[in-house]
């Protein structure tokens, strides 16, 4: 009878996870209160509340992807935790673009209890204790990978965080939205979604301009370039080992060009880094051997359109590439399924075609600038770049079979080489004939990174057993990538973006 009786203390854990999660959720929802608090602060702490505020919501598009995941039993196989991360906030940020623009519709009154409302709703929701929500998965623990860091990958995993945290661009001041978009989007690309989206999402702070000015930088800047290296990682991850992966973000964020490229158009970040994120997503659902995986290709489609309408070209050509290469030995049910899967998504880029009023979708713009001029100047910033030289001759040697068994075994998934090769084909005819935002600035810079790590990868291989001289060549071209960032110039644009805020809200005082 004892046995039978035996008593449970769940009671006590689902008490102890409501407290905890509400507790933890409410004081972040708090934040836009105690930022509109902050105004006498310094502006540096002001930024670090709204940096907080942001990984707030981030961490709320998380949750929401997950649990679109749990709702539509979407299993998948994921290269690294950031894989799964990155692809959860892809999904759940992409559904809040699209309830946010429902709420567009309200008028400004109801707006705030819906906004609010929305944010509560969900906080009960996570915050409920159901006996599968005692198992202690949250966002922290989709990081476990950091766990298994050694020392050097640590290091150069801080200095990259480093080197981006100070790498913050000058931006232009703005003091409404229809500044804004003169200043970033002149020829009305950007679908009006999009800014309804960003409005909603800093509602709070309507009546505080200098906050919303500084909260919309920020927002491009950093949710754009933490979702752009979120996917260069994970796309580095499909060929690379997390060591090379980790030198690749640093690369690719040390180099000068990150920053110059910038000072140009400080907002370029989230344009030019968007076929980072559609080439990860293209070879993430061909990776996760699920056809439900159909639903992040048609939201990402739908998050391009957003973005710019020409990228909705990459649409129908990524299902098309999908569907006839890249999923031939499927069988036909199954592309169906996964067809069914992309229609939201698709559903959604034909509303942001037909919603937007100025569409210039069928005027082909030849980009005239020589790409070679553009590579040279890219390869005069960094020189760790020249390695992209010999990557490209690698795969052209490798390729060859008399040369291939002439040398040292090289272990890469050639058919997903092939595939990778494929998308940067696609991006290179429509950024060339459409739009150059998918061949110019970051999307230039992530592509040169990538062939570069090939040859490392290679010298890598063959001396897996030398594990001193592998770290020797491991920390060379770490001091490289570092020695030529300009960490003093971008300290010093940083600096002159929040004392140029500091001065605008002084004026607005």
């Amino acid at each position: 009878m004892k046995a039978l009786v035996k008593k449970s203390n769940i009671a006590v854990l689902k008490s102890k996870f409501f407290i905890n999660r509400t507790f933890s959720y409410f004081s972040f929802l708090l934040l836009p209160v105690w930022i509109q608090k902050s105004l006498e602060l310094n502006i540096y702490i002001q930024a670090l509340l709204m940096l907080f505020y942001m990984l707030f919501m981030t961490s709320q598009w998380f949750l929401l992807g997950k649990e679109i995941d749990h709702r539509l039993k979407i299993y998948f196989r994921a290269n690294s935790s950031i894989d799964r991360v990155t692809y959860r906030i892809v999904i759940g940020s992409t559904f809040t673009i699209i309830i946010f623009n429902l709420f567009s519709f309200l008028p400004d009154s109801m707006v705030k209890h819906f906004f609010w409302g929305f944010w509560v709703v969900l906080g009960l929701y996570y915050s409920w204790p159901t006996r599968g929500k005692i198992i202690r998965e949250s966002v922290s623990t989709q990081f476990s990978e950091y766990r298994f860091l050694d020392s050097f990958e640590k290091t150069v995993l801080f200095l990259a965080a480093l080197v981006f945290l100070v790498s913050i661009p000058n931006f232009p001041y703005f003091e409404n939205l229809d500044s804004l978009k003169l200043v970033i989007d002149p020829d009305e690309k950007i679908s009006q979604q999009l800014w309804n989206f960003l409005q909603i999402s800093y509602f709070p702070f309507k009546k505080i301009p200098h906050l919303v000015y500084l909260g919309w930088c920020l927002h491009f800047y950093v949710i754009g370039g933490c979702l752009f290296l979120g996917a260069f990682y994970g796309l580095c991850r499909f060929f690379f080992s997390r060591r090379l992966a980790i030198l690749g973000v640093f690369a690719t964020v040390s180099t000068w060009s990150f920053s110059l490229i910038l000072e140009k158009d400080p907002f370029s970040v989230m344009l030019t880094s968007y076929s980072a994120i559609w080439v990860w997503s293209m070879l993430w659902c061909l990776k996760s051997s699920t056809y439900r995986a159909g639903l992040l290709l048609g939201l990402v489609s739908y998050l391009g359109a957003c973005l710019n309408y020409n990228f909705i070209w990459l649409a129908p050509l990524s299902i098309g590439v999908m569907y006839f290469v890249f999923m031939k030995d499927k069988t036909d049910w199954y592309k169906k399924q996964f067809l069914k899967y992309t229609s939201l998504g698709l559903f959604l880029c034909i509303l942001v075609v037909l919603f937007h009023v100025d569409l210039a979708l069928f005027e082909k713009q030849l980009i005239k600038q020589s790409w070679l001029g553009y590579i040279e100047n890219l390869f005069q910033r960094k020189a760790f770049f020249f390695l992209s030289i010999l990557g490209l001759i690698q795969i052209v040697v490798l390729r060859i079979k008399y040369f291939r068994n002439k040398l040292p075994d090289f272990n890469i998934d050639y058919l997903r080489l092939f595939q990778f090769f494929i998308c940067l084909t696609i991006l290179g005819i429509i950024g060339s004939l459409f739009e150059k935002n998918l061949i110019h600035g970051m999307s230039m810079v992530w592509v040169l990174t990538f062939l570069s790590l090939l040859p490392l990868e290679w010298i890598f291989q063959v001396i897996s057993r030398m594990r001193s001289k592998r770290n020797v060549i491991y920390t060379i071209y770490v001091l490289v990538c570092l020695l030529d960032s300009h960490f003093e110039g971008r300290v010093r644009i940083t600096a002159k973006f929040f004392q140029n805020t500091q001065v605008f809200s002084q004026k607005i005082k």
